[in-house]
């Protein structure tokens, strides 16, 4: 069977891994550079964390992640199969810890009250922790003496997982990038068996055959930061839990550590601003004082793709299938949504 898919992020490259596992002939188009992407699955902090979104996103949310929480393992040893230089890609299970400073404790424990109420089936993978335990936890965090441990949540490393998948779908796969979409599909129709639009944030303002219209896709700005330093050592994701806006700090491999927010809400067309990263920098400095003489490495800035109601969707026309609207969510959604794409495809 020949499938088209468009779009190499985080959805375009995991249902090009899937079907190629099934053994189907995959084409796989790219608007800009395949093997060096620019897009937000390069600049996310690649969290998997079904539980911290329950505040943010509708329950359907919930469970696709804590779906695809446990396909990640699975989908990753497949990739390391397919990938010619057998590459194993950073992952990890070990849960998120959230912390608030002193001044901000009421958000800590109205963050702990909320996830309790929308959560009750998961009380016991969030838990409250209070000094020793939040040492025995993260010794690096001395500083604070409460925190809210979530267990069932992981991330992976995204910039390995991008080099590994490029190897992977080069090896097997047509590639065909600087290809932008023109019109609504129908050319690509004609040519496959199935054609998967993955474009994200590059479909806001030109739609396939398989976009209903009920709602308008829409895009919103989002940044982070990378930084490296050896005078920190967290073992997990750590999230700033703020009135104003959440932070996240994830470690990764050699030292590094993405830094970036949940909440920016700006839908403007602005990269980067300076008020965004002095409120990202200030509030790491202020989490662990090891972060003063960290190595800015990049400030990057792109844009991700919603609808209104904050509910990802797969749609379908005939033979074409648009699966957009994750947000910040590919790296959380992707296994589960790919799971329903193949069924879609091999029915």
């Amino acid at each position: 069977m020949k499938v088209a898919i468009v779009g190499a992020g985080v959805m375009g490259r995991l249902a090009a891994l899937k079907l190629i596992g099934a053994q189907h002939r995959v084409t796989l188009f790219e608007a800009q550079s395949f093997d060096h992407p620019q897009g937000a699955a390069t600049i996310s902090a690649g969290m998997i964390s079904p539980l911290s979104e329950a505040v943010h996103a509708p329950p359907e949310v919930v469970r696709l992640g804590l779906q695809s929480h446990n396909l990640w393992p699975d989908a990753l040893s497949q990739l390391r199969e397919l990938d010619p230089e057998h590459h194993p890609v950073f992952f990890q299970q070990h849960g998120t810890v959230a912390i608030s400073f002193s001044e901000e404790q009421d958000c800590l424990l109205c963050l702990y009250a909320k996830m309790h109420q929308l959560l009750p089936e998961h009380h016991s993978q969030i838990r409250m922790l209070y000094n020793q335990e939040v040492l025995n936890l993260e010794p690096d965090l001395e500083r604070f003496e409460t925190a809210v441990f979530l267990k069932n949540e992981g991330q992976i490393c995204n910039r390995q997982f991008l080099a590994a998948s490029t190897r992977a779908i080069r090896q097997h796969a047509q590639v065909i990038e600087h290809w932008p979409l023109e019109g609504n599909g129908s050319v690509l129709q004609k040519q496959y068996d199935w054609v998967i639009d993955c474009r994200g944030a590059g479909a806001v303002k030109a739609s396939t055959y398989a976009e209903t219209g009920a709602q308008a896709l829409h895009s919103v700005r989002g940044e982070a930061i990378r930084v490296r330093t050896k005078r920190v050592h967290f073992t997990r994701p750590v999230r700033i839990i703020q009135q104003r806006f959440h932070v996240y700090v994830v470690p990764k491999p050699d030292n590094i550590f993405v830094v970036g927010t949940t909440d920016l809400g700006d839908r403007g067309t602005r990269s980067v601003t300076v008020r965004s990263s002095l409120d990202l920098l200030s509030a790491i400095y202020c989490l662990h004082p090891g972060f003063a003489d960290a190595e800015i490495l990049e400030v990057m800035g792109t844009h991700r793709a919603f609808y209104s109601d904050n509910r990802p969707k797969i749609t379908q026309n005939g033979n074409i299938i648009c699966v957009n609207g994750l947000s910040r969510q590919g790296w959380l959604l992707g296994p589960a949504l790919v799971e329903d794409i193949f069924k879609r495809v091999t029915c």
